[in-house]
């Protein structure tokens, strides 16, 4: 919603839910205390199980979201562990001649250069980089011409066919793996569900402050408490939404030890 304009904004969910929060008690101590649409409680007592009710929703709604982006945070953690793994398993790949790893080598760092300067760090996984599919082309490109010199004169530079199905599996699994991290980077949050969380909590705030018509002093005290409450709420679920940004997101730390190695 509001904080997915300013990625690059760390506490950019903390200033968001926190802004949606003091919204959601504002505009209900407006609705309740300074109009007319709540009048009528002013001589009928409010039935508290239907605020109860309502906050029942309210979190079940919540809880739906938040296993939601949390599992799409755990899913992120996973398939950069699998990019990792893919990386390692084609660096130690046993090529036949120390050409053939200087360029393998240089692929691999181009890869991995480009994956976090680029798509990490400016593009926060939700598109891809031109570098990086030439990079990947080139890995596969060197297994591809040493299979062809299997048939020529330079048998010494030829991979036998269990190094290359091993090698394109690896290949297959970065693929994989870098796909997984930008569909989950790109993943469109729907700002519909946003706005249902928002009204159900300003819905279940009303509710609190008709419990509380007859006495506002007595009302200020639990519409702030209830504000908080649904401000953590709001938080634990929004820090989880994008996987790559944030306090809670993933960093290329992995990756990034893999380019030391290789420097």
């Amino acid at each position: 919603m509001v904080f997915e304009r300013f990625p690059h904004l760390m506490i950019g969910p903390v200033l968001a839910t926190l802004s949606w929060v003091i919204l959601i008690g504002v505009l209900a101590w407006v609705l309740v205390f300074r109009t007319r649409l709540f009048h009528r409680f002013d001589e009928v007592r409010f039935d508290p199980f239907f605020c109860a009710l309502l906050n029942i929703i309210f979190v079940f709604f919540m809880a739906f979201m938040g296993s939601e982006f949390y599992e799409n945070h755990k899913t992120a953690a996973v398939s950069l562990v699998k990019e990792r793994a893919a990386i390692d398993r084609l660096l130690s790949s046993n090529l036949p001649s120390d050409d053939l790893k200087q360029q393998l080598n240089a692929a691999v760092k181009a890869y991995v250069q480009n994956v976090i300067d680029v798509e990490w760090r400016v593009n926060l996984n939700r598109q891809s980089s031109p570098a990086v599919e030439q990079a990947i082309g080139d890995l596969t490109q060197l297994v591809a011409q040493a299979r062809q010199d299997c048939s020529g004169a330079g048998m010494s530079l030829c991979i036998d066919t269990i190094t290359t199905s091993r090698y394109l599996a690896s290949i297959d699994q970065l693929r994989e793996a870098r796909g997984f991290r930008l569909s989950l980077g790109s993943y469109e949050r729907e700002v519909m569900r946003y706005l249902l969380c928002v009204f159900l909590a300003l819905n279940a705030a009303i509710c609190l402050l008709l419990v509380y018509k007859k006495d506002k002093r007595a009302a200020l005290v639990p519409l702030v408490m209830y504000c908080l409450s649904v401000w953590v709420t709001f938080l634990i679920v929004i820090l989880h939404a994008e996987p790559y940004v944030g306090i809670r997101g993933l960093d290329p730390g992995v990756l990034e030890q893999v380019l030391h190695q290789l420097k």
